[in-house]
C-alpha cells in the first residue's frame, strides 16, 4: 500500500511542476529580453550624436546617455535633486515648463527649441522632441526623448536676420558715423558681447568710430582705455594687421597662451584677462580697393564661439558698411556742387536782372518816341522787343525761386485772399497775350482762401501760360472752382496735345522736360511747375494732373480756407 501510494504522490508533485513552470519559464524570459531590450538601447544611445533620456511618469529622469552627461557635466542624482535651473537658460525654464505640463495632460510627443549651457559656460540651442512609451492598456510608463544641436542652424538664421536689420540701418541715413554706431548697438548683444568700429583718418591713425557693449560702464572704461593705451600700428596680429593685409581674422576660442602672446606688456595683459573674452572676429571695411577700416567683434559671456560661417556674414556687413560710407561722401560731394550751381544761380539772375531792368526801360522809352512819329512797323517791333524781355525776366525770377526753394528762403506773405477776383485779375494781366483763347470761368469759391496773394498769382499764371503754350489748335481754357468743406479747389482744363503717361509723373520734378518730340513744341527749362507744385505744397495744397494725349490736360490745386473769420467774397459776371 505504502509502495502504491508514492508513485501517487510522485506524480501528483510532477502535474503540479508542469502547471507552474511555463509562467514562470515567461517571467523569466521576459525579464531577460528587457534586460537586453534595455542594454541594447543604452549601447544604441551612447553611439548616437544627440542627448538622449528617458523620463518616468513622475517626472523623475531614469535614464541619461554619454553624450548628454559630457555635455550638460551633471549626474541623473544631480538633475533629479534640481539642478535643471543649471541646465538649461533662464528664460527658456518658464516655457520648458508649460511645454511638460501640456505634454503630461495630452498625453502626445512634442518638439521644442530651448538652450543648454555648454562646457565653455555659454548656451547652445538645441531641437528636443518627447515621446511617451504607452503600455498595453494605454497607460504612460515612460518618456523617451532626444536633443539635437541646432545652434549652427539657429546662428545662421540670427545672422540673417541682423544682416538684414543692419542694412535697413545703413540705408536710413546718410551720416555714415550715426549708422555704423546704430549698427554696432544691434551687434550688442545680438551677434557679440563686444562690437568696434574703426576708421583710419586722414593722419594714418585709427579713430574710433563706435565701440558697444550691453554694459555701458565698461564702454567708458574702453575709450578711456583706448586713449591712453592706443593701438601699435606695426602689430603683427589684430585690427592692425587686418588694415594691413586686407585679410579677416578669426581667433575661435581665447586661450591664455593667446592672451600673452598679444599683450605688449603685464599691464597689458592683466587687463586682456580681466575682460574674459572668449571668441573675437576682425573684418576690413573697403572702400573701393581700399581698406579704410574695419569692424571687431568679441564674445565674452555669453561664450558663443565664432565660426567661418558668422565671419562670412561679418565681411558681409563691413562690405555693405563700405558702401553706405561711399554712398555719404557722393552725396557729400553732390550737395557741395549743388550748393555751388544754386550759388551761381543766384548771383548770376541778381546780376542779370540789373542791365535787363535799363533795357526794358530804354526799349518803352523808344517805343513811345516811335509811336508819337506813327511809325507803325518800329512799334510792333519794340512790343516784340518787350515781350522777349518779359519771358527773360520771367526766366531770371524763376531761377531766383529756385534757388530760394532750395535754400528754404521763399518766402510767403500769408493772408485772406479772395480767389475769385483774383482769377480775373489774372487773366486781365494775361489778356493782351492771350486775345486768340476764350477763358471761360465756371463755379465760384464762397469763403477767402489763406495764402500769399503774389504766390497763388504766380501758380495761376504758370498754369494758364502752360494751358496756352501747349494749344497750339485750341482757342479755350476752362477754368473751374469748387468749394468743399475744409479746401477750394481750382481746375485749370486746355484741350492742346496731352502729356503722356510716362511724363506724367515727372513733370512736377525740377528742370524736367518732355523728351517726345511730338509734346517738346516749346522751349523752356522744365523750373514752371516744378516751382507751381512747391508754393501750391507749401500753402498746405495738393497739385495734380489729369492727362490724355491729344485731347489736353486739367491741372488741379487746393487751397485752404482762411484761418479768420470767414468771409463771403463778392460775386462777379463769367464769361
Amino acid at each position: 500500500m505504502m509502495t502504491a501510494k508514492k508513485p501517487s504522490k510522485i506524480r501528483k508533485q510532477k502535474k503540479t511542476t508542469k502547471q507552474i513552470s511555463p509562467i514562470v519559464t515567461d517571467q523569466i524570459s521576459a525579464k531577460r529580453k528587457a534586460q537586453k531590450s534595455g542594454e541594447q538601447f543604452r549601447e544604441l544611445a551612447d553611439t548616437l550624436p544627440h542627448m538622449v533620456w528617458t523620463i518616468e511618469p513622475d517626472g523623475r529622469i531614469s535614464y541619461i546617455n554619454k553624450r548628454w552627461a559630457q555635455w550638460t557635466g551633471f549626474t541623473i542624482e544631480e538633475i533629479n535633486k534640481g539642478k535643471w535651473s543649471e541646465v538649461y537658460h533662464p528664460d527658456d525654464l518658464p516655457k520648458l515648463a508649460k511645454e511638460w505640463e501640456n505634454a503630461f495632460k495630452s498625453k502626445k510627443a512634442f518638439t521644442w527649441e530651448y538652450r543648454i549651457k555648454n562646457p565653455g559656460g555659454g548656451y547652445s540651442w538645441f531641437m528636443g522632441a518627447t515621446l511617451p512609451i504607452k503600455d498595453k492598456k494605454g497607460k504612460i510608463s515612460r518618456w523617451i526623448g532626444t536633443a539635437t544641436n541646432i545652434d549652427e542652424k539657429k546662428q545662421s538664421e540670427g545672422n540673417l536676420a541682423f544682416l538684414s536689420e543692419a542694412s535697413k540701418i545703413l540705408s536710413s541715413s546718410l551720416d555714415y558715423k550715426k549708422t555704423l554706431n546704430a549698427v554696432a548697438k544691434l551687434a550688442v548683444p545680438h551677434i557679440a558681447d563686444w562690437c568696434a568700429v574703426e576708421l583710419l583718418g586722414d593722419n594714418g591713425q585709427l579713430q574710433l568710430v563706435s565701440v558697444t557693449h550691453k554694459d555701458p560702464a565698461k564702454v567708458k572704461w574702453a575709450k578711456q582705455l583706448r586713449k591712453t593705451n592706443p593701438p601699435d600700428m606695426n602689430a603683427p596680429t589684430g585690427l592692425p594687421n587686418v588694415l594691413r593685409t586686407g585679410k579677416s581674422e578669426l581667433y575661435p576660442k581665447i586661450t591664455d597662451e593667446l592672451l600673452v602672446q598679444s599683450a605688449k606688456n603685464k599691464k597689458e595683459l592683466e587687463l586682456l584677462r580681466k575682460l574674459n573674452l572668449t571668441s573675437v572676429m576682425i573684418v576690413p571695411i573697403r572702400l573701393g580697393n581700399k581698406i579704410i577700416g574695419g569692424i571687431s567683434f568679441v564674445t565674452t559671456e555669453t561664450g558663443r564661439q565664432y565660426t567661418k560661417s558668422d565671419v562670412a556674414m561679418a565681411e558681409e556687413l563691413a562690405t555693405r558698411s563700405g558702401l553706405a560710407i561711399e554712398s555719404a561722401r557722393l552725396y557729400k560731394e553732390m550737395q557741395k556742387a549743388v550748393s555751388l550751381r544754386d550759388d551761381f544761380i543766384s548771383i548770376a539772375s541778381h546780376e542779370l536782372k540789373t542791365p535787363l531792368t535799363s533795357l526794358k526801360m530804354y526799349t518803352q522809352l523808344l517805343s513811345r518816341q516811335f509811336t508819337s512819329k506813327a511809325n507803325g512797323e518800329a512799334k510792333n517791333f519794340f512790343r516784340k522787343m518787350d515781350d522777349q524781355l518779359n519771358e527773360l525776366t520771367g526766366l531770371i525770377n524763376d531761377l531766383l525761386d529756385i534757388s530760394k526753394i532750395q535754400h528754404g528762403k521763399l518766402e510767403f506773405k500769408m493772408e485772406n485772399i479772395d480767389i475769385n477776383e483774383l482769377i480775373k485779375d489774372t487773366f486781365e494781366a494775361l489778356y493782351s497775350t492771350t486775345k486768340k483763347f476764350n477763358i471761360i470761368i465756371q463755379g465760384q469759391v464762397d469763403r477767402n482762401v489763406y495764402g500769399d496773394r503774389y504766390r497763388i498769382f504766380q501758380v495761376l499764371t504758370n498754369l494758364l501760360t502752360n494751358a496756352i503754350k501747349y494749344s497750339p489748335k485750341a482757342d479755350k481754357i476752362v477754368v473751374r472752382l469748387e468749394s468743399t468743406k475744409d479746401k477750394a479747389i481750382v481746375s485749370v482744363q486746355d484741350f492742346g496735345i496731352g502729356i503722356g503717361k510716362e511724363d506724367q509723373g515727372k513733370i512736377f520734378d525740377q528742370f524736367y522736360r518732355v523728351t517726345n518730340p511730338e509734346e517738346k513744341i516749346t522751349p523752356g527749362l522744365g523750373m514752371g511747375l516744378y516751382i507751381t507744385n512747391e508754393i501750391v505744397r507749401r500753402h498746405g495744397g495738393k497739385l495734380q494732373v489729369i492727362s490724355e494725349k491729344g485731347k489736353g490736360s486739367t491741372f488741379s490745386f487746393t487751397l485752404p480756407y482762411g484761418r479768420i473769420k470767414a468771409q463771403k467774397a463778392p460775386k462777379f459776371s463769367q464769361n
